[in-house]
């Protein structure tokens, strides 16, 4: 091969492996400070992170290793019973009810907004996605506020699931919103030409090809969006009241939740709703570690299955 090459080409070749084995020694030490800077980062992350899973499993492991724990109401400790606690069965099924609302009103809203930002790209969709965006960074808190401002006060609902359900879904709207935009925006235009050219209308074509198409994106979307509002208090707190007792599903009851639930037992002047505490804040930790995990493993899972 080297003999085809031409003078001036051997020449230049020459040069480069000349250059390269003299700066070789300085490459390889930037590059192992680089590497160490990485591994640096990393632990740095990591610590904190290791430390509070620690703390988390070392306080409340005992708490939820115990059925009593989801099955049973609380309890109001007293100064002769303060281990006195119950369970947490109406905020575990409150947090599930809030959910589950906020979904129905999330899920289908924020497809259909994600699908018209992929299709369109006028000018109230550029708006549209800006705002949807924006949305997406703006403090948890803002949404609950919001909530309180229309539900609460603008519709006179009062404080009721029905206003935290409101604030979740408006958090999880723009999360889902663009991750849809995405998830459409990755199905070949092949697809959607072919049904074109089949005589389909576009809505028919986004409903029963591209949709469908882009479907693990958008059921990724939708855990993450869900994991995000599981844990969320500030939007809930607001507005549900959160003096909820017992079970409960009905819309316009006070409602309670698991970060509610929290937030109520730190401010407790007893050190066992502190302990408490710890338990629901692990139970939660591990639940919106499996939802990601499921997202993820999902993902994976079907484009194995398209290669």
């Amino acid at each position: 091969m080297t003999d085809l090459l031409s003078p001036v080409d051997s020449e230049v070749r020459a040069h480069v492996r000349e250059r390269a084995e003299a700066t070789r020694a300085r490459r390889q030490a930037v590059s192992s400070i680089m590497t160490a800077l990485c591994w640096a980062a990393i632990a740095v992350a990591a610590v904190p992170l290791v430390m509070i899973l620690v703390e988390l499993f070392s306080k409340g492991w005992s708490y939820i290793s115990t059925s009593s724990f989801y099955t049973q109401l609380p309890q109001a400790p007293t100064l002769f019973s303060q281990n006195q606690l119950g369970g947490i069965s109406n905020s575990l099924i409150g947090s599930l009810v809030l959910i589950v609302y906020a979904c129905l009103a999330a899920v289908p809203i924020g497809i259909g907004i994600g699908v018209y930002l992929a299709e369109h790209d006028t000018k109230p969709a550029a708006v549209l996605r800006t705002v949807t965006a924006t949305m997406i960074g703006a403090p948890s808190i803002l949404m609950g506020l919001f909530a309180y401002s229309v539900i609460v006060i603008q519709f006179g609902v009062g404080f009721s699931i029905l206003a935290g359900s409101f604030g979740l879904a408006v958090l999880m709207l723009p999360l889902i919103a663009s991750t849809t935009e995405l998830s459409v925006r990755n199905v070949p235009h092949t697809l959607r030409e072919a049904g074109l050219a089949l005589g389909a209308r576009p809505s028919t074509t986004s409903l029963r090809i591209v949709i469908p198409a882009a479907l693990t994106g958008i059921v990724t979307g939708c855990i993450l969006a869900i994991s995000r509002a599981v844990g969320e208090t500030a939007v809930i707190y607001l507005v549900i009241g959160g003096t909820a007792s017992a079970i409960t599903w009905k819309p316009l009851d006070f409602g309670n939740g698991l970060p509610s639930t929290i937030y109520t037992d730190v401010q407790s002047s007893y050190s066992s709703q502190h302990d408490q505490a710890w338990g629901i804040a692990l139970f939660l930790v591990l639940v919106i570690f499996v939802l990601s995990l499921a997202a993820r493993i999902w993902s994976a899972r079907k484009q194995k299955v398209r290669r």
